[in-house]
């Protein structure tokens, strides 16, 4: 079989800064500027080379296709904790509302280059694992942690089971991901924190975790035909024998 012209499997990184969207003008400029500078720093001290990587930048975000010289297990361990403590040298001293926070994906898939950038489920893979619930709930539920990583499956099978770097099995979390068409399992990583303090939803979605603040609830009140429903915000804890709750919160920032 004759592989078509510019198919190929890579390393996939992609990255974005958590609460972009809450910043002025200035402080959007600011940020990017401080990203590149993380990213580039990390790189070099783990000894990879970002001019040979490919990058597709989205202002608080990147999305770089890695070449093939560049060593899976020292992207997923030294990298990433080279990328940590850029991240703590960067935001040491500042306010929490000023620091800057990231979420990283790792994933090895096909990248394809296209028009308009590049295509492929392990692309689209990629972007689907960092933009996730688990990496956004993680950032919120501890505010100390400044980077959540998601490593695909076929990343933490191939490299982290089989002890191809320093980290073992307890520096990562088994989550699912359930984001648009994309429903996969993946491994959270918290570099710093407590992954097993965190309250996320558990593999197949059993048990979805919602973030802090009032709740909305649907319950079949008394008397109502089936079908027929009753809204109600909830503040407080809740005494309905028999009554079946439906809870969801609002759009992660």
């Amino acid at each position: 079989m004759v592989q078509k012209p510019g198919f190929a499997r890579r390393l996939l990184l992609s990255v974005d800064v958590m609460g972009y969207g809450r910043r002025d003008d200035r402080e959007h400029a600011d940020v990017q500027r401080a990203l590149l500078m993380v990213l580039n720093e990390a790189a070099h001290a783990s000894g990879l080379d970002r001019l040979d990587w490919s990058r597709q930048g989205a202002g608080d975000g990147e999305l770089a296709i890695l070449p093939d010289q560049e060593a899976e297990p020292v992207v997923v361990d030294d990298f990433v904790a080279e990328l940590h403590a850029a991240l703590r040298y960067y935001n040491h001293g500042r306010l929490p509302e000023f620091r800057m926070r990231l979420r990283l994906a790792i994933h090895f898939g096909a990248a394809i280059k296209a028009d308009n950038g590049y295509a492929g489920q392990g692309v689209v893979l990629v972007s689907r694992l960092v933009d996730s619930r688990p990496p956004h709930l993680a950032l919120e539920q501890d505010d100390g942690a400044l980077l959540a990583v998601m490593v695909s499956d076929e990343v933490y099978q191939d490299v982290v089971v089989q002890r191809h770097t320093k980290l073992t099995d307890q520096d990562f979390r088994e989550v699912a991901v359930d984001n648009k068409e994309t429903r996969v399992r993946a491994w959270l990583r918290v570099p710093g924190s407590d992954i097993r303090a965190l309250r996320l939803e558990a593999p197949g979605g059993a048990q979805r975790a919602v973030a802090p603040g009032p709740a909305s609830a649907v319950t079949r009140a008394p008397g109502l035909g089936q079908g027929q429903m009753v809204h109600t915000v909830v503040n407080g804890s809740v005494h309905a024998p028999g009554a079946v709750f439906g809870i969801s919160n609002g759009a992660l920032g």
